[in-house]
């Protein structure tokens, strides 16, 4: 996520990241791990488990913080010290979320698989075809371009993931 980004989300949610630049508490020293068309999605989750902790116990307890936040797998991972089941239950439902939103510009979005790195991504068709053209310098055929030798040979261009 870009600078700009994480100073907001860093700003609006002191108590989330009071040890953000502790590396020994936190990796949130190495800012948020994920393209910039999640922010509104973190921005979401951070808000409700703000609510719900103002709501339902007066305030974010001392030793409750955002450990890391980034993409795994084509989703978003978003680590916190111990938290009731309710909070737990929030950021399942981002993480569900994030496999239908591109990473990169916050449109709907698919998991492809890049089978030469390997690597999933969640990217709309622009933001694909913007990565591809990036990586291989030409425009991207929906139909014929493959990322692999073992996708070319098994006629498998990008693979969808359904989840």
């Amino acid at each position: 996520m870009n600078k700009k980004n994480t100073e907001r989300l860093f700003k609006k949610y002191p108590d989330l990241f009071k040890h953000r630049d502790d590396m020994m508490a936190s990796l949130m020293c190495f800012g948020f791990e994920c393209g910039d068309g999640w922010y509104d999605l973190i921005n979401q989750l951070c808000g409700d488990i703000s609510k719900w902790y103002n709501t339902n116990r007066g305030g974010i307890p001392d030793d409750f913080y955002v450990v890391q936040v980034k993409e795994k797998f084509g989703s978003l991972r978003f680590y916190i010290t111990a938290a009731p089941k309710e909070i737990h239950d929030m950021i399942s439902v981002a993480e569900q979320k994030s496999y239908f939103i591109c990473e990169k510009c916050g449109k709907e979005g698919k998991m492809f698989y890049r089978d030469e790195l390997p690597w999933i991504m969640t990217l709309c068709d622009k933001c694909l075809d913007k990565h591809f053209e990036e990586r291989f310098g030409r425009k991207r055929n929906k139909d014929e371009d493959f990322i692999s030798d073992w996708q070319k040979e098994n006629k498998a261009p990008f693979k969808i993931i359904k989840v």
